[in-house]
């Protein structure tokens, strides 16, 4: 199917009793707004400072001036030498030099980790997202079902009171007055469980993000064919899990590389100092100290190198993975709009027949009985919309948390 066919579809099956599209955008800004006060969000903003501080320590490295010094006093049992003592010092200074290749990969991995701050946080807000969509999504389709059902259960209590108006100037039996009464009292069951479900629902949305002003009745979703097709064309680089792991495996690579580099030691050069036998001798001594690498290093590269294989690996998984996600999302969309139309055609015959067959009930033509099977099938059929409404719109805004949050109109 294309693309412009399947948005074109998509908003044909959502545009039957909603309001204008500029409140649509107000379900997104609510999400937005609500994930910005989730404490995994704090926590991964509060991480910024500490990756700009680990990064500034990696670019700087552990090379540092040393300095030392010492002092003392020689005693000489020789009889011609004018002193018996002597004060003596020594004092040096030292540093280790890092190699220029090794520089270049610190100031990269520097980078890196202030980029994985940013990276963590945006996969804080889109787990976020993913979070609220669901939540709101219950809620919407709860009170889609309240909504539905409340409307059910006021006509059918109508029908009933004027069926016993009927039957109160003796037009009609009382038997049949009763059965109305008694399936009104059951559709109005049904209405109090679906408000209860849906203050349920509320709650739990609104437990998880208590700073926001939530509506009292949550906002129907509606969007555009440019908007969908944007969503329907998201690119993986939208995806903060696959960024992370992209930022993981470049990290795990630079690391790698350091590793290897780390197998020729950096030299240390120092400069030292020393004063003897109280002044009579001085020296100034350079000294280049190198250390010579072992297995432990060598093993240390091989242990990197296999990580950084590893990382890579783990960025192919999240790639599927996305991949997965995005396709299924696309699908479960797809699905979703397709039911929603046939359900909204069913209901439309259901109300058709149901009307020809209330009109034969007034006349006497049709019993009470087939009345209310007729009407059961009705408010089955009506249930489902609300049912597959509340479906369209949840594949609809978990599509939007999984693609970014961002809707371009």
């Amino acid at each position: 199917m294309k693309l412009s066919l399947f948005a074109a579809s998509l908003l044909t099956a959502a545009t039957i009793a909603l309001p204008a599209l500029g409140q649509s955008a107000s379900v997104v800004d609510i999400m937005e707004q609500s994930i910005r006060t989730s404490p995994s969000v704090f926590t991964a903003e509060a991480d910024l400072d500490r990756a700009s501080a680990t990064a500034s320590r990696i670019a700087s490295g552990p090379y540092e001036f040393e300095v030392n010094a010492s002092g003392g006093q020689r005693r000489m049992d020789n009889p011609l030498a004018s002193e018996s003592r002597y004060t003596e010092w020594a004092a040096g200074v030292s540093r280790t030099i890092r190699l220029p290749g090794k520089k270049r990969i610190d100031q990269d991995l520097a980078r890196i980790e202030t980029d994985l701050a940013g990276s963590t946080l945006d996969q804080a807000l889109h787990l976020e997202r993913q979070e609220f969509a669901m939540l709101w999504s219950e809620w919407r389709s709860a009170d889609l079902l309240r909504e539905t059902s409340s409307v059910q259960a006021e006509e059918a209590l109508r029908i009933a009171e004027l069926e016993q108006v009927a039957v109160d100037k003796g037009a009609e039996r009382q038997i049949r007055a009763d059965q109305l009464a008694a399936a009104a009292a059951l559709l109005q069951l049904q209405a109090d469980q679906d408000r209860s479900a849906a203050e349920v629902a509320r709650a739990a949305l609104t437990s998880r993000y208590p700073d926001i002003a939530f509506p009292a009745r949550p906002i129907p979703l509606e969007l555009g064919d440019s908007a969908i097709a944007g969503l329907l064309d998201a690119s993986i680089e939208r995806m903060p899990a696959w960024r992370n792991s992209q930022l993981v495996a470049e990290q795990a690579r630079l690391q790698a590389q350091r590793a290897r580099l780390e197998k020729t030691p950096d030299p240390t050069l120092g400069l030292e100092f020393t004063n003897e036998f109280g002044g009579a001798e001085t020296s100034i001594m350079a000294r280049v100290t190198i250390p010579i690498g072992g297995s432990t290093r060598r093993a240390y590269a091989r242990e990197m190198s296999a990580s950084a294989a590893v990382a890579d690996l783990h960025r192919v998984r999240v790639e599927r993975d996305f991949y997965q996600a995005i396709e299924s999302a696309r699908q479960s969309l797809s699905a979703s709009t397709s039911l929603h139309q046939k359900a909204l055609e069913t209901a439309s015959a259901s109300a058709n027949i149901l009307a020809k067959i209330r009109k034969g009930y007034e006349l006497g033509e049709i019993t009470v009985t087939e009345f209310l099977t007729a009407r059961r099938s009705q408010i089955a059929a009506e249930r489902t919309v609300a049912e597959q409404r509340g479906k369209l719109e949840s594949d609809l805004l978990n599509l939007i948390a999984l693609t970014g949050g961002q809707i371009n109109e």
